[in-house]
């Protein structure tokens, strides 16, 4: 996908991921791989690119088009990270600190559950 055809489904979709679940609506950044927005170096043939990240210091959302592949994918992003923006920065951080990892972090499983609903807002 495109950052137009992403950026189109994130305007249509994300009021109504909002409206669904609460919490404030985080801004919507587009870039293109995650060590461009850092200004890291990378190998371009990293499998390590994210789909979309939240940055709790600015409250944003940053999509990275060129891991998303569908808006299937876009949806679940924005779901995703939407989810992220309602939980505490503190705990988010804590939690890891004591010893979990992504698949066993109760944040993460709260928004990878959220992205089930994706199809929800698929003809949106």
């Amino acid at each position: 996908m495109n950052k137009d055809k992403i950026s189109k489904v994130v305007d249509k979709v994300y009021p109504q991921i909002v409206k669904k679940l609460g919490g404030k609506q985080a801004n919507v950044k587009l870039h293109h791989n995650i060590y461009d927005r850092l200004g890291a170096i990378y190998d371009e043939d990293d499998s390590q690119n994210p789909s979309a990240e939240y940055d709790y210091s600015t409250k944003t959302i940053y999509l990275y088009y060129s891991a998303i592949n569908s808006i299937e994918e876009t949806i679940k992003s924005l779901l995703h990270e939407h989810t992220h923006s309602m939980q505490s920065k503190k705990l988010f951080k804590l939690i890891y600190e004591c010893g979990h990892i992504y698949s066993t972090h109760p944040y993460e499983k709260q928004a990878k559950k959220a992205e089930l609903n994706w199809k929800e807002y698929e003809n949106q």
